[in-house]
């Protein structure tokens, strides 16, 4: 069970790092290395003791993040930023491609602000136009994300601890 609860890590200035298991977020605190931040009240005992099983955890001390450029340009990290859902029609069950939004043969490049998630429908309806061309609209504008965190948050996370990682994760989501 612990080894399937993931828990939000924040630095100690509150920016989300990570996710770790709940058990290494509970061995942090019991040391003294990170503080509860939230708990949505599920408990875990053993012989000896019980202890509030934390959604997020922040550190004690600052861990200084190298600026890199941030999250490295992938497909997968497209897809991920876009949450596998089509930026032109909604759809998220379809298997998913990349859109240029200025096509390349257009002289579009092959960046975060220029690529978008899209369902082979909508990719092949766009084709090779650009969006007023094709009479279609992003539903999102596309974002470089800043921390990998908001890219990979567990999909199978209880509703409890994704609505308490929320307020220190939106306020990353949508920053270039």
């Amino acid at each position: 069970m612990l080894a399937k609860l993931k828990v939000l890590v924040l630095n100690n200035s509150f920016e989300p790092l990570h996710f770790c298991v709940a058990r290494r977020a509970i061995v942090m605190v019991i040391t003294g290395r990170a503080q509860q931040v939230e708990c949505d009240g599920f408990m875990i005992r053993s012989f000896r003791a019980s202890f509030a099983c934390p959604t997020v955890i922040r550190l004690n001390r600052y861990i200084r993040i190298p600026n890199y450029g941030g999250v490295s340009f992938s497909k997968k990290n497209v897809l991920r930023r876009d949450r596998k859902t089509c930026q032109y029609c909604g759809s998220n069950h379809t298997e998913m491609t990349i859109d240029h939004i200025i096509p390349r043969s257009q002289g579009g490049r092959t960046e975060w602000l220029n690529v978008v998630a899209a369902c082979r429908k909508c990719n092949l309806k766009k084709g090779s136009r650009s969006l007023n061309a094709s009479g279609m609209s992003l539903i999102r504008k596309p974002f470089k994300p800043k921390f990998m965190a908001v890219l990979s948050q567990p999909v199978d996370a209880p509703d409890s601890f994704s609505s308490a990682w929320q307020k220190y994760l939106s306020s990353y989501a949508f920053n270039s």
